[in-house]
């Protein structure tokens, strides 16, 4: 795959006024029929790219540069999946070809071919992983090694932020329809890179890492009845009769997790109970980036939803689903997205705003906090809203804002729809 066609600006440089390059109509592909749905672009918003399958046989990925408006074609699949962005302008994706499926990450294609390959995972390092089948035994594959071991099935797969350790859930001996009494002999557990666990669990849920891969955790049923959370191979010494999946704080000192008591669900961590109260439900944890504050989405009464912060509900309640919160990357903030009669909200601070929107999506925020940005739909209009107010810019399809590490500009990525030309725009906005 080439992707040396034109030029594009460093991340982050010059940011002010807007950049775009038209998307013109690939051979044989109608304009109204591009899936602008399975659009990704790159870390530093200088390109984008879109999956576009031209016939049964043919499946190419088109890449266009800001400041170029001829797109640059991957070679030829069968199929594309799993696109992703893969460290400052390139992009990473699995393949089906006629010899079987493989992933292309730095723009090129891994050697090995498997009959199935899915759940594509990249961090921050640049590390590319995946789970794949062959031959019925599964295998997850860490920048195109493998796991030296194999499993009758593997899910949930999941990277460190940083270097390249992973883990899953592993499946160690097969299970038989109906055989009830193997399956609660204990088949799952959780593996890393370096091997499986020793510890073996009826079922085992969404394992976890923490950011440098030396701590894991997971939500295991150890009994016909009992759950817990297994950190490092080793189970808390108190099970509950139902757990939510754990979270890392972020320098490993601790592990929490939604658990249920008689009384109602709260918070635990490291196997004591952490939070006073008890809610209908409790789930979606979450540590501020320093670590010092948590907020996990909470029902305090039946059919009514809202955020719990350092075990202190918001009075605010909406009557639909809350996102797991987001911190700003200072942790003075918190907001989520959620829905109340119906209609779209975002929750910052206890304070309900963008309630008459179809969609939303989590809000993001400056540095300092001092601003927040967020995505939300209307019709078949994308928008952004700063601070509350929405920007005079609408798209059909458009990525997260995202601040400079600055704070001072909000770069907004979007394709918007000029007559018949559709056009990429990536634009930095001056902040006060």
């Amino acid at each position: 795959m080439s992707t040396t066609r034109g030029t594009s600006p460093t991340p982050w440089d010059s940011p002010t006024g807007s950049l775009s390059c038209l998307i013109p109509c690939p051979p044989d592909t109608p304009l109204n029929r591009l899936p602008f749905w399975r659009a990704v672009t790159s870390r530093d918003g200088t390109r984008i790219a879109i999956p576009i399958q031209t016939t049964p046989e043919e499946c190419r990925l088109h890449t266009w540069t800001l400041g170029d408006e001829a797109p640059t074609l991957s070679a030829p699949f069968l199929s594309i999946t799993d696109l992703l962005p893969f460290c400052d302008r390139d992009f990473s994706f699995l393949c089906q070809t006629h010899e079987g499926w493989t992933a292309v990450a730095r723009n090129t294609e891994w050697e090995s071919r498997v009959e199935f390959a899915w759940n594509l995972r990249v961090n921050a390092q640049g590390i590319t992983a995946c789970e794949t089948q062959d031959q019925r035994r599964y295998t997850p594959v860490v920048g195109e090694s493998p796991w030296s071991d194999s499993y009758d099935n593997t899910f949930g797969l999941t990277l460190s932020t940083t270097g390249d350790r992973s883990a899953a859930v592993v499946q160690t001996s097969p299970i038989a329809e109906g055989d009830l009494t193997t399956f609660l002999s204990g088949c799952f557990t959780v593996a890393t890179d370096q091997g499986p666990w020793s510890g073996h669990y009826v079922g085992a849920f969404t394992p976890t890492l923490s950011a440098d891969g030396t701590i894991a955790a997971v939500d295991a049923r150890i009994s016909q009845y009992d759950y817990t959370i297994v950190v490092n191979d080793r189970c808390w010494s108190s099970a509950w009769p139902s757990v939510w999946a754990p979270e890392i704080h972020p320098d490993g000192a601790s592990v929490c997790a939604p658990v249920k008591e008689p009384k109602g669900w709260t918070l635990a961590c490291d196997g004591e109970l952490a939070w006073p109260d008890h809610y209908i439900q409790l789930w979606e944890p979450v540590f501020s980036p320093n670590g010092r504050r948590i907020a996990a989405v909470v029902s305090p009464e039946f059919g009514k939803w809202t955020l719990a912060l350092d075990g202190v509900p918001w009075k605010t309640r909406v009557d639909g689903h809350l996102s797991k919160p987001v911190f700003s990357p200072c942790g003075s903030r918190v907001g989520c997205t959620g829905s109340h009669q119906g209609r779209a909200l975002i929750l910052i601070d206890d304070c309900p705003m963008a309630t008459n929107y179809d969609k939303a999506w989590n809000p993001t925020f400056s540095q300092y906090g001092n601003h927040a940005a967020a995505r939300v739909k209307k019709g078949p209009w994308f928008r952004v809203l700063l601070n509350g107010m929405e920007i005079n810019r609408r798209f059909i399809w458009m990525l997260d804002p995202a601040f400079t590490p600055d704070g001072k500009h909000l770069m907004i990525c979007g394709i918007e729809k000029n007559g018949p030309h559709y056009s990429y725009t990536r634009e930095f906005i001056a902040l006060n």
